[in-house]
Parts: structure tokens; sequence; C-alpha cells
């Protein structure tokens, strides 16, 4: 009944086409945005069918022995329709780890799409790879997210930064500079932990190029000059800042309590999560208190950005 096959660049459209009418999928999973970085992995993408129809998707890369669903992503898992039903899951994990076990694959680690980005109730691959694979939770990232449906009354700090930052003439507008604002990123990271973007400032033009309405620029501004901004990724249920940052002048007036105070605003009126992103390093294994307070400080309470694992 169940069919699984591997991704071929053919697929393109019919995988692009199942993930707009999935349940818990994002445009991340387009190929448009999946493939923007495929010189840097082996892609192992799986697509499930059921009586020869597309059923459900697992984006995914190899190393080696083990399968990732996919280190090129922040999420991944299985991409499934309100179709989906929980026996085939079931059915598809066991089928699936026949299928690796017969390929050499050793292991899996499996990083499901977090609830807030779910169209609706999407955990049936959550009980499979307990019940049938014998996952285990192996990292567990803490992201902070402001719900429409219960708002938090900010921090006091976090009021007066945007309020001075008001009373300065910050402006606070939408743009295409991606180039001033990288670099003002880039010159942020250096300065701290002395690494760059996960994104070059090619790769995040490409990316906006190809999806103009999902990847969006919030900056701040002092006389015309940019002096903060953040990177905002647009999916259907959450709003989420993607890259944040502010050079000394943004942030000596607070240039970001009142960016966000604008960008949150503006979210939550069409959806119903703003979503800051992780503030944990190392698997999981520090959290970063100094980045969770400010998170907090508009508002945010913590969601999990969970990975798995299992040996086949």
């Amino acid at each position: 009944m169940f069919e699984i096959r591997r991704y071929q660049t053919a697929d393109a459209d019919e995988w692009n086409g199942f993930v707009e009418r999935s349940k818990n999928g994002t445009f991340l999973f387009n190929r448009s945005y999946m493939d923007y970085h495929a010189d840097r992995f082996s892609d192992h993408s799986l697509m499930v069918y059921r009586r020869s129809k597309l059923y459900a998707l697992l984006p995914a890369n190899h190393m080696e022995h083990t399968l990732y669903s996919h280190q090129g992503l922040t999420y991944g898992g299985l991409i499934m329709t309100e179709k989906t039903t929980a026996a085939d899951v079931v059915t598809i994990f066991r089928l699936m780890n026949k299928q690796l076990r017969a390929e050499g694959f050793r292991n899996v680690v499996y990083k499901p799409v977090p609830w807030i980005y779910h169209q609706q109730p999407a955990e049936e691959d959550l009980y499979a790879i307990v019940e049938v694979c014998g996952a285990k939770l192996s990292a567990r990232g803490l992201s902070s997210t402001i719900s429409r449906n219960h708002l938090n009354k900010w921090y006091r700090i976090r009021e007066c930064g945007a309020r001075h930052a008001k009373q300065a003439g910050v402006r606070i507008e939408e743009s295409d500079n991606l180039q001033k604002f990288w670099q003002i990123l880039s010159d942020n990271l250096q300065e701290r932990y002395g690494i760059e973007p996960v994104h070059t400032i090619e790769e995040i033009q490409l990316l906006r190029q190809r999806f103009p309405e999902q990847i969006r620029l919030m900056v701040a501004k002092e006389n015309d000059v940019m002096i903060g901004g953040c990177v905002l990724y647009i999916t259907n249920r959450v709003v989420h800042s993607q890259y944040i940052a502010a050079n000394a002048r943004g942030k000596e007036v607070h240039a970001l309590d009142l960016l966000f105070q604008t960008a949150i605003s503006e979210a939550l009126k069409t959806h119903t999560y703003f979503d800051f992103g992780i503030s944990t390093e190392e698997h999981g294994t520090y959290l970063n208190e100094q980045l969770i307070y400010q998170k907090e400080g508009f508002g945010g309470r913590g969601v999990c950005y969970d990975w798995y694992e299992w040996t086949l």
C-alpha cells in the first residue's frame, strides 16, 4: 500500500504542491528554499506514496551512516496533510526504518516541526518515533514566543527603551537594504562570538528574491541612517525573527525595543504567534540568560525546538 521513494529534482513541483497543502509545512520546505545550499548537503529527502498518491514528505540529508531531517533547516520532520492518520504514520516509520537499514544507515536524527507552526494538530510523528523507533530526546532548544491570545505585560526596561527610542526620533520601516543590515549583523556577530551569519549576504538576497512575501526586513533609522534591524520569516501562523542586530548607536538609543514594539504589534494583527527563536547554545545545554531575558521582556515565553535520535 505504501511506497517510499527518494526525492529527485524532477519531483520539485509535486513536492512543493504537497508542502502548500500540508498541515505542518512552511516555506522552508519549498525546494527553492531548501536547495539554495544543496552543494553543502547530500540530499536524501523521502516521498511517501499511498496507493500511488503522495501522502507524506521527509526533508532529509545524509552524512555517512546517519540520516538527518534536515541539517540545513531549523526544523523538519514528517510533513503531512489533514488526511494523514496515526496508524499510517506508524506504518510509514516501520517501513522507512526497514528501508534505511537495507540501504546501510545506522542512525536517524529527527527534528520535528514545533507545534506553533502547525495548521492543525500534527504530532502523529512524535508518537510514532517513540513507539516504533525507540527515539530518545537528544537536544532541546528553548525559543521565546508571544501568543496574540495571551499577551504578557512588557518588562519596564523594554517599555522605557521603546519610549526613549521614539523620543530620540528613531523611525521603524520596512526596507530592501539587506546589504547595510548584513554589515551591522556581521559586525555584531564577529565582535561578540567571532562568527559569521548562517546565511551569506548573497544567500539571503537570493532567498529574499525567491520569497519576497515570506522574508522581510524591518529596520530602525535615525536621520535616515540604519542603526538596527530584524529579518522576519513569515509563515502561515508564525512571524519569526530570524536575525536581529543593532549597531552601537542603535543600542545606545534602544532602537530594537521600538522596532519590536512595531513588529510584534503588526505581526499579531494577522498571525497567531511571534517567535523570537532559541536562546540556547551547544545543543540546548547552555541557556543564554541575557538573551532570553531580553525576549521575555517583550512577553515571550518558552517553546521547545527538539531533536530526537534512534538507532536502526
